[in-house]
């Protein structure tokens, strides 16, 4: 996907510009903008949007990204859930710990890399009302696969303009020695992509878990925002034995190339051959199967 660059204080330094338009004699109120410095995402203990495809090891309650709101009066937690394409912002005290609930009409998420932006809304935790939540929710395509993002958090909280600068990196999804990639036959094409298929791990065992990896490249460069998916399947491709599931894209590590994986798929006990089935879906051209046999141990 190609995008207009622009850097995050030049975005920051619009958004505050834009919200100070039009609230008269608040503007003196404006808070100082200050970036989060942590890494993220959910664990989100009692969060009923939890879903297996987040991810995260941050410094706020919830695991997630953390950003100042007005110099310490406020902090809010970014969390993202891959498999539901959904955001959650909590609202902090200056402690970065303690649930603290606004009244704010929405919060605006915007991702300066990659680019998209979304509306967050009220979902107010248990024992919040009066039109008050400290937690905001909302859903966005973008936020399906990549691991890695960038942007502001703002919102208008009892009239008062706020914005905070946030960064979440990648996890650093780790393999050992016999986890390495390993790729299966020769390199697929399919419109301006190279395809490559595969899985983490030498040896493949019955009774045990596999983790298919999909890389894909377009002049040569790593595509980020495909949408990839993978199942298996008997050794004829006819009997599914384990449901399709998400995978996410990981970045260029020391380690390993960009790839999509994570998707973990359980191998039946007693079979010697299975079939790994890849769904993936480019951004711009038609979705492609392809089916990989691969020789269990």
């Amino acid at each position: 996907m190609k995008t207009s660059h622009c850097t995050l204080s030049s975005v920051a330094t619009l958004l505050s510009i834009s919200l100070m338009v039009g609230c008269g004699d608040k503007t003196a109120e404006q808070p100082a903008q200050q970036s989060g410095t942590s890494s993220t995402s959910e664990s989100d203990h009692g969060h009923p949007h939890e879903g297996e495809g987040s991810h995260g090891h941050g410094a706020g309650p919830h695991d997630g990204t953390l950003a100042d709101w007005g110099g310490g009066r406020y902090h809010v937690e970014f969390t993202v859930d891959h498999d539901r394409k959904e955001a959650t912002v909590y609202v902090l005290g200056s402690d970065e710990k303690t649930p603290e609930p606004v009244t704010a009409e929405k919060l605006l998420l915007t991702i300066t890399q990659p680019q998209l932006q979304t509306d967050l809304l009220p979902v107010p935790l248990d024992g919040e009302s009066d039109g008050k939540s400290s937690r905001f929710v909302g859903t966005h395509d973008g936020l399906a696969t990549v691991m890695e993002y960038e942007g502001i958090i703002s919102a208008e909280v009892d009239g008062t303009p706020y914005a905070g600068n946030f960064k979440e990196e990648a996890h650093g999804h780790s393999h050992g020695e016999d986890d390495a990639l390993v790729w299966e036959g020769e390199p697929e094409e399919h419109a301006d992509f190279v395809i490559k298929l595969g899985h983490h791990g030498k040896h493949l065992h019955a009774g045990e878990e596999v983790e298919p990896a999909v890389s894909i490249t377009r002049d040569g460069k790593a595509v980020s925002d495909a949408k990839v998916f993978n199942a298996l399947f008997s050794e004829d491709g006819k009997t599914e034995l384990a449901k399709e599931v998400a995978t996410v894209y990981e970045p260029t590590t020391n380690e390993e190339p960009a790839h999509y994986a994570q998707g973990g798929l359980a191998i039946p006990k007693g079979v010697t051959k299975v079939v790994l089935r890849f769904r993936i879906v480019p951004s711009g051209a038609d979705a492609v199967t392809f089916d990989v046999p691969i020789t269990v141990e």
